[in-house]
């Protein structure tokens, strides 16, 4: 149970690191599992967690089947810009998804950057945890 707990701690750490590198310009950041269940998130506005996440994950899937029917590839990211926002989700360790919530003038290729750098370090985390 304290293994679980060290590593959300760690996880938390991680997210609000990236909140404050992207200053501003990310308003949310979710770690979900395959199922859509967020493990951990940071957020600075109002917005509902759960079902963002589940309804990310049945989309990165529905998405992934489709893509193995036409033959393109695994899905490695989407990005979906609403009126207001930008939606940018990446796989990571496993099944695990990255969803962050960018601000609608955020700079996507710095969003898309340092979201891969930052996702390199979640995954290494959670490998390191499982191996121990």
């Amino acid at each position: 149970m304290e293994e679980g707990k060290g590593l959300v701690n760690e996880l938390n750490g991680l997210l609000e690191s990236y909140l404050r590198d992207m200053e501003g310009d990310v308003v949310s950041i979710i770690v979900s599992d395959a199922n859509g269940l967020p493990i951990t998130y940071k957020a600075t506005i109002n917005l509902n967690v759960e079902s963002l996440s589940a309804l990310c994950s049945l989309t990165i899937n529905r998405m992934q089947r489709i893509s193995g029917e036409i033959k393109l590839g695994d899905v490695e990211y989407m990005i979906i810009s609403y009126s207001g926002y930008v939606l940018y989700i990446e796989r990571i360790y496993g099944d695990l998804l990255l969803i962050v919530v960018a601000s609608k003038d955020a700079n996507m290729g710095l969003v898309m950057y340092v979201t891969g750098k930052y996702a390199e370090h979640i995954s290494n985390l959670i490998k390191s945890t499982k191996g121990s």
